[in-house]
């Protein structure tokens, strides 16, 4: 007879689910791009609104983002499936695209489109590149093929760590999936909440709190970065030697740096003031 809804989250809204919930992962990718495009750490690229966008997968992640996007101005050129992807340079109607999917079970075949593979999908040029598929898809083999300017991880662990490194010296920013990908779990939280307290938010409030939880996160990261690359360049000032040390102990300043950084110093801070607190 006790309340026991806030065992599970994700689920349906009669059983005590939150709204907003299974559009939470696309839309906060979305913030985060926002966010991070507004701190200006993209030439030129102030906002998403007129952004040439690619995004890998159709799924329940890819599709919600591309809709998002496409809300923003976006331009959205290129998705795909499991089956492959479809390029349209002047843009994709992506109601036309979801109903064509739903018909034939795939985006593959879309009039007045182009047939690419995934593979090369995620080469195509463009401002912002969306993996929202598998992990591993941008690797040591095709990174220095990137040609987007931006790359947000919507998928977990979709570039690997000897890519990671190709893409910060070729000057493309990752928004990595630790950030970019986290509205889902924050909504799931919202959920927790919810049910802990016998409530159910309404969309909006949920949605403002999932954005104003996106850009408190963003902000603390960019400055994160801010500060490492800072403290990069007070060293190179130092001289040679003084940066052969520091080069064996620290990767580059890049967002995904600077969010372990930043979330291992949390971690760290609380338990050393929790003292013997349980």
């Amino acid at each position: 007879g006790r309340n026991n809804r806030p065992v599970v989250t994700g689920k349906p809204i009669e059983l005590g689910g939150s709204f907003g919930r299974e559009e939470a992962t696309g839309q906060g990718c979305l913030f985060a791009t926002e966010r991070l495009l507004g701190h200006g750490v993209i030439d030129g690229l102030a906002s998403p609104a007129n952004a040439r966008v690619v995004i890998q997968g159709f799924g329940n992640v890819g599709s919600v983002a591309a809709r998002y996007f496409e809300r923003a101005g976006a331009l959205v050129v290129a998705i795909s499936d499991s089956q492959g992807g479809i390029y349209k340079e002047d843009g994709l109607d992506l109601a036309a695209v979801g109903a064509f999917k739903a018909a034939h079970g795939t985006v593959v075949g879309f009039p007045d489109s182009r047939t690419v593979t995934n593979e090369d999908l995620l080469e195509l040029d463009c401002d912002i590149l969306v993996p929202a598929a598998l992990g591993g898809q941008i690797h040591a083999e095709n990174a220095n093929r990137i040609k987007a300017k931006l790359v947000v991880e919507a998928a977990n662990g979709p570039t690997t760590p000897a890519a990671d490194e190709i893409l910060y010296r070729n000057s493309i920013v990752v928004l990595p999936d630790i950030l970019a990908n986290a509205g889902g779990a924050c909504v799931s939280y919202f959920e927790w909440a919810q049910n802990i307290e016998s409530q159910q938010w309404a969309l909006k409030d949920v949605i403002r709190k999932l954005q104003h939880k996106m850009d408190m996160a963003v902000d603390l990261v960019v400055a994160k970065r801010n500060i490492l690359n800072e403290l990069d360049s007070g060293i190179d000032d130092a001289g040679d030697a003084a940066q052969d040390t520091v080069d064996a102990k620290c990767p580059p300043a890049d967002l995904r740096t600077a969010a372990m950084v930043l979330a291992v110093q949390k971690v760290a801070d609380i338990t050393l003031k929790r003292g013997i607190w349980p």
